[in-house]
């Protein structure tokens, strides 16, 4: 059976013993932790060869934007002037310099590496608890789909979880700064720009199971689609015409399959209802945290019918679901709660990396055998 490379494996067991050592030995953070994981991360990803879905692609790119983008066409892309370039400005630039420089591929990932986990890892660290589980939760799988994969999405997403600090501080500049820089990785993240109001809806658990209820409900009808005309309105051309191009591309534009993902979030919609009460006595700035998931979790449910949509489009807000949410209310509950979500978690995760593996992971390269990278 094929399992993932022995560098994932060790990450793996660290963040296994880090998040049990934190919650139930220290009972506080540990920032060496989160360095080491980090540092870890990175070199994983960052220097990989030949790894990952998207890494054809990305690399064919590298040396097209340096032979037919010019440092103007990237300026008319980020002032959102009419332009033939389709690829986001500031990863256009990124790989330009990169390749101007006469460096090879891996320093386009092994820098997106660095910005992605550090932003995400960083705002982790500054607002949950117990980082280490938050960690958990990013390494299996999120690092492997959105770092190692859709890398300008992640990057996007990175970015879009940086702004919760501007989202508390109530800085709506800095905020919206945030969102063009993410803009100018992937044009998902124009979703997150509601994020700054969203968070000051008045929620309580009877109103998170109507508005998921109601989700779920509007979901055959496909009500995403009148977006469209929105989206053209008040959206650059290229977001507009990316919205509506998936609208009913005959890959993308199908229904989600009904499977392990939906078991997933209906256990953390569980966990999510029962316990709100205690996470928001317990957790500074728990209901902001909440707010975004519970639209994440919404926007999923309204677009299931689309496969892309339903994936991409919440992926910022639903990173709030995961790596936020489930560890705050895992440091909220009382100890024997705390024992039975933590084996529960990590049940989970344990389940996932050998599921992986053999699946996407094998597909992706990841696994024994077929990972490379530079360093080792």
């Amino acid at each position: 059976m094929p399992i993932l490379h022995p560098i994932f494996i060790v990450i793996f067991l660290f963040l296994l013993f880090a998040s049990y050592y934190e919650i139930f030995q220290a009972e506080q953070k540990q920032p060496l932790f989160v360095f080491i994981a980090a540092v870890l991360i990175i070199l994983a990803i960052g220097f990989r060869i030949d790894v990952g879905a998207d890494y054809p692609v990305y690399r064919t790119l590298f040396s097209g934007f340096a032979l037919y983008t010019t440092y103007g066409d990237v300026f008319d892309k980020a002032m959102f002037r009419e332009n033939a370039e389709q690829i986001e400005w500031i990863f256009v630039l990124l790989n330009k310099i990169i390749f101007d420089l006469g460096l090879p591929f891996y320093f386009v990932t092994f820098v997106m590496a660095v910005i992605t986990v550090t932003l995400k890892l960083t705002t982790i660290y500054r607002n949950v608890a117990f980082p280490m589980l938050a960690v958990f939760f990013y390494f299996m799988p999120i690092m492997f789909f959105e770092d190692s994969g859709q890398m300008r999405q992640g990057i996007g997403i990175a970015i879009c979880v940086f702004s919760f600090k501007y989202i508390k501080g109530r800085n709506l500049w800095m905020f919206l700064l945030c969102m063009y820089i993410a803009l100018g990785f992937h044009k998902t993240s124009i979703v997150f720009v509601p994020a700054y109001w969203l968070v000051k809806i008045p929620l309580n658990r009877t109103r998170i199971f109507w508005v998921l209820a109601v989700a779920l409900l509007l979901s055959p009808f496909e009500v995403y689609r009148v977006a469209g005309g929105f989206f053209e309105s008040v959206t650059p051309q290229d977001v507009s015409g990316a919205y509506t191009g998936y609208l009913d591309d005959r890959y993308y534009g199908t229904q989600v399959e009904t499977g392990l993902n939906d078991i997933v979030k209906l256990f953390f919609i569980v966990i999510l209802l029962r316990y709100d009460k205690e996470a928001c006595k317990e957790v500074w700035w728990y209901e902001y945290m909440r707010n975004l998931a519970v639209f994440g979790l919404a926007m999923f449910y309204i677009m299931r019918s689309n496969a892309i949509f339903a994936i991409r489009l919440p992926g910022a807000y639903m990173f709030f679901l995961t790596m936020f949410c489930m560890p705050s209310i895992v440091y909220a509950v009382n100890t024997k709660v705390r024992q039975v979500l933590y084996l529960g978690f990590v049940t989970y995760l344990t389940m996932m990396f050998f599921y992986f593996g053999k699946g996407n992971g094998d597909a992706g390269r990841f696994t024994s055998g077929k990972y490379k990278n530079v360093i080792f």
